[in-house]
């Protein structure tokens, strides 16, 4: 009897160590698929405002290629900055979160800025943050405008015909 308990209880303790290994395993690489995240945001964002700063439009958007969820997670993407055209792209899931910083490129005489809060900008909502997954019909965008004698970039969902 006492050898079946002592059985028991060792195996209680190896199935919770695997248990909690498996856990650390699964936030490892849920950081690294948000960390992935952030940088696909953030090189799109540079990509966008070389685009734009070149081409001088009022309003300019590009479709974000990321994953509508992480491992079945939604989450969200956000906006900000540093200083002038320094801005940082932020990944987040309840748990994690992860930043890139992206010193973008500005080819013109304008400052790069993110925008903060929401604006209305040729019948978009652009915001800094953006929720994932969308809704059916929509996707993610990186949306760049003028405001005055500066350019600013945020995210927006943009509807899909």
């Amino acid at each position: 009897m006492i050898g079946t308990v002592t059985l028991l209880q060792v195996a209680i303790i190896i199935l919770a160590a695997f248990s909690f290994l498996l856990f650390l395993n699964q936030m490892q690489s849920q950081n690294v698929m948000l960390s992935e995240v952030a940088e696909s945001a953030a090189r799109e964002v540079v990509e966008l405002i070389s685009v734009y700063t070149l081409g001088g439009s009022n309003l300019s958007y590009m479709y974000l290629t990321v994953p509508d969820t992480l491992a079945g997670q939604p989450y969200s993407l956000s906006i900000g900055e540093t200083s002038e055209n320094v801005l940082n792209v932020t990944a987040r899931l309840q748990i994690y979160q992860q930043v890139r910083v992206v010193v973008t490129p500005n080819f013109g005489q304008s400052p790069v800025h993110a925008v903060k809060g929401s604006r209305e900008v040729g019948g978009l909502t652009v915001s800094d943050t953006i929720l994932l997954p969308l809704p059916p019909g929509y996707k993610p965008a990186i949306v760049a405008f003028r405001d005055g004698n500066s350019i600013y970039v945020g995210f927006a969902k943009i509807q899909t015909p």
